[in-house]
């Protein structure tokens, strides 16, 4: 089996990098919709505050070859169609302004301290476990359950299009999660608190029976589900729905245990992640474990569990690459599954097994080296987004039966001029049995 690399097509071009290193002409999300294809660009700051404003939309007709800007209202028709013909589209959120609460002051813990109250409105009770983010934010964990009822977030929010209808209807989605989770971030001791969304960043997929599944992961330190003690590390969650998507429950967790071994104390825990239905009938799922915000790293391992009783129990995860943010996998017509990878570097792999044991050697997109002469101007010591010049965070989809197309960004692809711009792109992966 082999992996032939397309040529790079360009979706939209922002910013230099010198003006804006981060965040915005970023983070693409593409859809296929049948008659097209359609990608969402987020153009603001990477933060839990901008993370659900308004992205620019581009479509493609012929398969990725050409783009075009169109409407943001295109979003709920990129939802997940269903058995019962109906769309479900999780549109991504921003978090909440906590203007006004009163904080309670950390020395407020003592031994007798009632943690089974409920918090008065207008005010947040001591944190059940805090931790920290670069630039001094602080970061409270709350059991959902004792914050006021007004800001306690214990639903998710989908847009449903019936089938046979154009307008999305909102709704809200029982998740069933133990020790559910709220956390707020405050980037200075005095600033105002911003409660993240719950929202789950994965995309849905349809189980071989039907279930709808999703991949989510915990805020920054979270209750585990199993016991209900605190971590600072995030946890990766699968959720299933048998009700075409009203309701979800917890089917797969898997906690971050830092040994200093396998599991490196440095580390975000697991975050992003993604999973695949294989063939054999069990359920590949990769890990992300780097998070720069909590150790100034931006590159770490990724993992890999497998699941051979529907997700209900996993292997213990094994490094499976020593770099992986954002792992993406897309199941092609051929049986062949594609895995995307990234920072540093941007990397494809593509397994035929029908078990998820066996991977191809990567597909090296970009490599993972210091790009920083590629810059509009000379930068002696560059820092890490001025070295690795990507977004790292990739995203693939299925184009036809042998397939995909692979998204991502580079921050110095030149214009028609030969400035270097911060450039989304996508590129065709194709897989043949021989060279």
């Amino acid at each position: 089996m082999k992996l032939h690399l397309g040529k790079e097509n360009v979706i939209v071009q922002g910013m230099r990098m010198e003006e804006y290193p981060w965040g915005p002409y970023q983070f693409p999300r593409p859809y296929d919709l049948g008659d097209r294809i359609v990608v969402s660009v987020h153009v603001e700051e990477d933060d839990i505050y901008n993370a659900g404003k308004t992205a620019r939309w581009f479509e493609s007709r012929d398969k990725g070859e050409h783009w075009k800007e169109i409407s943001a209202s295109v979003a709920p028709e990129c939802g997940l169609e269903l058995q019962n013909g109906d769309k479900i589209y999780f549109p991504p959120e921003s978090g909440i302004r906590l203007d006004g609460y009163k904080v309670a002051p950390v020395d407020m813990l003592t031994p007798d301290y009632d943690f089974s109250k409920r918090a008065e409105e207008g005010t947040l009770p001591v944190q059940d476990g805090m931790t920290f983010f670069h630039y001094g934010a602080v970061i409270k964990a709350y059991d959902v359950d004792r914050l006021p009822k007004s800001i306690a977030q214990k639903e998710w929010h989908m847009e449903r299009t019936p089938r046979g209808t154009h307008t999305p209807v909102r709704e809200n989605v029982k998740v069933e999660w133990p020790y559910l989770t709220n956390v707020v971030i405050f980037h200075t001791p005095d600033s105002t608190g911003i409660l993240k969304s719950i929202q789950p960043r994965g995309n849905p997929k349809l189980g071989p029976d039907g279930a709808v599944w999703i991949s989510a992961f915990s805020g920054e330190g979270h209750l585990d589900p199993r016991t209900g003690q605190y971590s600072p590390y995030y946890s990766a969650e699968l959720f299933r729905s048998e009700d075409n998507g009203k309701t979800f429950r917890l089917r797969g967790h898997m906690e971050y245990e830092a040994d200093g071994k396998e599991y490196p104390y440095q580390s975000g825990g697991f975050s992003d992640s993604d999973f695949a239905f294989m063939p054999d009938g069990s359920i590949v799922w990769f890990l992300r474990s780097t998070w720069a915000a909590y150790t100034g790293k931006e590159w770490g391992p990724m993992y890999i569990a497998r699941s051979t009783d529907g997700g209900y129990t996993w292997t213990k995860p094994k490094v499976f690459a020593e770099v992986g943010v954002l792992p993406r996998l897309c199941t092609l017509k051929c049986g062949v599954t594609l895995l995307c990878y990234a920072r540093p570097g941007l990397y494809v792999r593509a397994c035929s097994d029908g078990c998820g044991r066996k991977w191809s050697e990567p597909l090296v997109v970009m490599k993972a080296e210091d790009r920083s002469s590629l810059a509009n101007y000379p930068i002696q010591t560059p820092n890490w987004h001025e070295w690795d010049g990507a977004c790292g965070n990739p995203e693939i989809i299925p184009l036809d039966e042998t397939s995909a197309l692979l998204f991502y960004g580079d921050f110095y692809y030149p214009d028609a001029e030969g400035v270097k711009r911060k450039t989304i792109l996508c590129r065709k992966i194709t897989v043949t049995e021989q060279d």
